[in-house]
């Protein structure tokens, strides 16, 4: 008889995990709290296909992107995702930034990822209205359909049996030989029984950890909310423009979606509740960001798009956790999209006949 598998939370990740577990023959339930599969952190990013260049040597979010954006190039082409390699360029603006791009180019090697240092000249010549000293270009960077890769994960995870159950909200998890999850589907009180559990239900994951895990990393004192602006008009840039890193994030750069969409963001705003309104007095900040690399943007209009909560704990990494036979993952903020099929691997390669059998954090 085949073990029982519930995966808690329908974004990118849960259903990648969802999808490749009944794939190796598990019973696979999957509940999300919402109306719909993937409408936080999975629907409100850039959709950038990363290609492992600023973590750290060695942490899960080098090994896990470098791997996912693998399994990710060959699934979307396999199943007809819509998805381009637009390529990337970091940009300096200065010489003193320029060195910066050095350090970032020998890490990004380190994690096995390849980018070409080039002049502000070359630069201009690939995109004429940028400005540029000198530029890192990454050749393997691309975007992503977020919304058509998450439909097409819980497709094939259905083709293989799995179970989705929406508006189904876990309250309470109790550890045993088997785990038992109380909670409400459809607005009904519900108790059931599982071999193993999955906690990958992104801002609620911690929340559900106190029942089974305390010691869990803790969340921040605030929420990191991005903002984006959509560019009005043609898109001035078909590679994907980053300014260099900042110490809270990448920086505020210019993403095109897989319509052909340019737009600005995210910028880090730390607020008190989460609230997905964008404050078109951030129009300043965004155009003062752009301005170092894109002069043109005082031509431009920007207007207001989405934003997200990026789903962070006081952890500078993935935290990917096992205790006995409950898995939890935590902070997967970006490249997490990117890392979602390596994460999904990961976690079903460890698992046996009895409980899971590695514990990574």
């Amino acid at each position: 008889m085949s073990k029982s598998v519930i995966v808690i939370g329908a974004g990118v990740v849960g259903l990648a995990c969802g999808k490749e577990l009944s794939e190796r023959g598990y019973e696979v339930f999957i509940a999300e709290q919402e109306q719909y599969i993937a409408t936080q952190t999975s629907a409100r990013n850039s959709g950038v296909i990363h290609a492992g260049i600023y973590y750290p040597t060695d942490s899960l979010k080098a090994k896990l992107c470098v791997r996912g954006k693998n399994l990710l190039y060959e699934y979307c082409e396999k199943f007809n995702i819509s998805h381009s390699n637009t390529k990337k360029m970091i940009v300096s603006t200065t010489s003193e930034e320029t060195q910066i791009l050095l350090k970032l180019k020998d890490t990004a090697a380190k994690n096995g990822v390849q980018l070409d240092l080039i002049n502000g000249h070359d630069a201009v010549e690939r995109e004429p209205n940028l400005f540029a000293v000198s530029a890192l270009v990454s050749p393997t960077t691309g975007i992503v359909d977020a919304s058509g890769l998450a439909a097409s994960f819980q497709h094939q995870a259905e083709l293989n049996g799995a179970s989705l159950a929406l508006e189904t909200k876990i309250t309470k998890i109790t550890q045993n030989s088997k785990i038992l999850v109380s909670g409400t589907s459809g607005g009904e009180e519900f108790e059931a029984e599982f071999d193993f559990l999955i906690n990958a239900a992104g801002h609620g994951a911690h929340k559900l950890t106190q029942s089974y895990w305390p010691e869990a990393p803790p969340l921040p004192k605030n929420f990191a909310k991005g903002n984006y602006f959509s560019i009005a008009g043609k898109a001035p840039f078909q590679t994907l423009i980053y300014p260099v890193p900042g110490t809270e994030s990448l920086g505020i750069h210019y993403t095109i979606d897989t319509d052909g969409r340019g737009q600005l963001g995210p910028n880090v705003q730390w607020v008190n509740q989460p609230t997905y309104e964008v404050d078109k007095n951030l129009e300043a900040e965004f155009r003062n960001a752009a301005r170092t690399y894109w002069p043109g943007v005082e031509d431009r209009e920007l207007i207001p798009g989405y934003s997200g909560i990026r789903p962070r704990v006081e952890a500078k990494d993935f935290v990917i956790h096992s205790k006995d036979n409950i898995i939890t993952l935590l902070g997967i903020e970006s490249p997490g999209l990117t890392s979602s099929l390596a994460i999904a691997e990961l976690v079903s390669k460890n698992f046996d006949s009895n409980k899971i059998n590695f514990s990574v954090n």
